[in-house]
């Protein structure tokens, strides 16, 4: 059985709390180029703040980030996570981030470090400065910051849906997942079904999976495939991408996550291949 969503309002306690997490990312890229990895390992503390009529605050702490790979666009990429290093949001009644409260500090700090980026890698990344002044543009965009934080692995991990408190494992949810510009301006849709596998009797925490597959009616295939055609030097009319998303995750009563995990992967035979793995356990 399966039935679209309907989410309750979040009963959970406006005492101010922290949890501290850590998360783990593995990235594979393959293509005709050579093979690329990146591990990426990060301590996070997501502390509850309040709740109004709006919704609930949130912040988001980077404590500590490493990763693997640093060499050429991956640098830039490492040096440009300080901007999601500290990260005050608002969710909705349901759990959705609808807002990035603290955009106009990170928008003023970031004046300092594009001039900072701009001469470290002046000699290294071709087109730095269009890079980084469409960053500028991204982060002076509401609605474009907040689509460019809602698909980073952390807010993935750290908010996931809400369901309401009544949903039994025979009923699987309808919903849908979108990685907004993942290839450059286009978007990854997917169409996710969602099922509880286990309920805890006495702490009414519960367990759930989300399975994804690629929404062929919203992607674009065209417009990417022209882009990895360019890319990797191909006839865009031989590549059809294929995608697939699953999660699971271990939540408490509260929406809190103890443990989670999340896949994605897509590919284009033969061209190209990405695979994600992203894990979050509670310290």
């Amino acid at each position: 059985m399966t039935t679209l969503l309907l989410n309750e309002d979040l009963s959970i306690n406006t005492k101010e709390r922290s949890n501290i997490y850590s998360i783990n990312t593995s990235i594979y890229i393959k293509s005709a180029e050579e093979p690329i990895e990146n591990n990426i390992k990060s301590t996070v503390k997501k502390t509850f703040i309040q709740k109004d009529q709006i919704g609930y605050l949130f912040s988001v702490e980077v404590l500590q980030r490493t990763q693997s790979n640093k060499e050429g666009i991956f640098s830039l990429e490492d040096k440009l996570s300080i901007i999601q290093h500290k990260l005050v949001l608002y969710t909705d009644q349901k759990g959705e981030v609808i807002s990035i409260v603290n955009r106009g500090e990170i928008a003023e700090a970031w004046y300092d470090q594009q001039k900072i980026l701009q001469k470290t890698f002046e000699n290294d990344i071709e087109d730095i400065h269009v890079i980084l002044e469409g960053i500028h543009q991204i982060i002076h965009d509401e609605n474009e910051f907040l689509s460019l934080v809602k698909k980073s692995d952390i807010i993935t991990l750290l908010f996931p849906p809400i369901y309401q408190q009544n949903i039994t494992s025979e009923v699987s949810i309808a919903q849908k997942k979108i990685f907004a510009d993942f290839f450059d301006t286009t978007d990854l849709p997917f169409n996710v079904v969602t099922k509880v596998i286990a309920i805890h009797e006495v702490t009414k925490g519960y367990q759930i999976v989300r399975s994804g597959s690629l929404d062929t009616q919203l992607f674009d295939n065209e417009e990417t495939a022209s882009l990895l055609g360019n890319l990797f030097k191909v006839h865009p009319y031989n590549i059809n991408i294929d995608a697939n998303y699953f999660e699971a995750q271990d939540l408490k009563e509260n929406g809190d996550a103890e443990e989670s995990i999340f896949f994605l992967n897509i590919e284009a035979p033969e061209i190209y291949s990405y695979r994600q793995i992203s894990k979050l356990t509670s310290m």
